[in-house]
């Protein structure tokens, strides 16, 4: 008696055809550093298919491969996130600071960029230290630029609190005339919401700058980091 073998298992249900959220999968090798990403995706994309996936179903199981990463990401980049909170933060009370005290002085331009040449040499230190141990360039680059948006993230954020804390004294500010004059042909009955729309309106791009500008600072903290090492290892050239 002979019998019929049945159907191949279909393409899509194959262990290695399941896949976890590809976002998740790129953040994790984007986030985790370069000697250490590789492996450890390996290793967790093989508990995914062959245990979590079987046991808990897919959509379970996307949950448990997202949480993984994000524990994964924090114990990671937890350095230069609070490196870059902390400097945001600081950032952000000074303004509030100096609102209260002349609530109606503007920027000035040369202050500006003094504040923001210092403001780079700092993401590029950040990088250098947070990255010293790893001695990998693209490490320090990624350092850069989540000390970069965490940075511009929590200052944009006490820049919308400075809004609504002093709306009634910044408003007759020079640099404001421009935002008051676009309200005035917007539509918005209170400038308090328009105001608050603009600035949460502006967030991608100010975390989009604070990126670039951190890759960059993160750049130049990854040479500092490699010319530091190299001095380092140079053999006395006494007698």
């Amino acid at each position: 008696m002979t019998t019929t073998p049945g159907p191949s298992p279909s393409p899509d249900r194959r262990p290695e055809s399941v896949r976890p959220p590809r976002w998740a999968e790129a953040l994790l090798g984007l986030l985790l550093p370069s000697d250490h990403a590789e492996t450890v995706s390996g290793d967790l994309l093989e508990e995914y298919r062959e245990t979590v996936v079987p046991s808990r179903g897919r959509r379970r199981a996307d949950a448990w491969f997202v949480r993984q990463v994000a524990g994964f990401a924090w114990r990671a980049t937890w350095l230069p996130l609070m490196i870059g909170l902390a400097i945001g933060t600081g950032l952000g009370i000074l303004n509030l600071v100096e609102t209260a005290r002349s609530p109606l002085a503007d920027d000035d331009a040369g202050a500006m960029l003094l504040w923001v040449v210092a403001l780079l040499g700092v993401w590029s230190v950040a990088a250098c230290v947070a990255t010293w141990r790893s001695e990998r360039f693209v490490d320090a680059v990624k350092a850069g630029t989540i000390v970069g948006v965490m940075t511009i993230f929590a200052f944009h954020v006490a820049s919308i609190v400075r809004v609504n804390m002093f709306l009634d004294l910044i408003r007759h500010r020079g640099d404001w005339q421009n935002l008051v004059a676009r309200f005035n042909g917007s539509g918005f009955r209170s400038l308090r919401t328009y105001a608050n729309y603009e600035y949460v309106k502006g967030t991608p791009m100010a975390i989009a700058l604070g990126a670039i500008a951190g890759s960059i600072s993160g750049a130049i903290g990854g040479v500092m980091s490699v010319v530091a090492r190299s001095a380092r290892k140079l053999p006395d050239s006494g007698p």
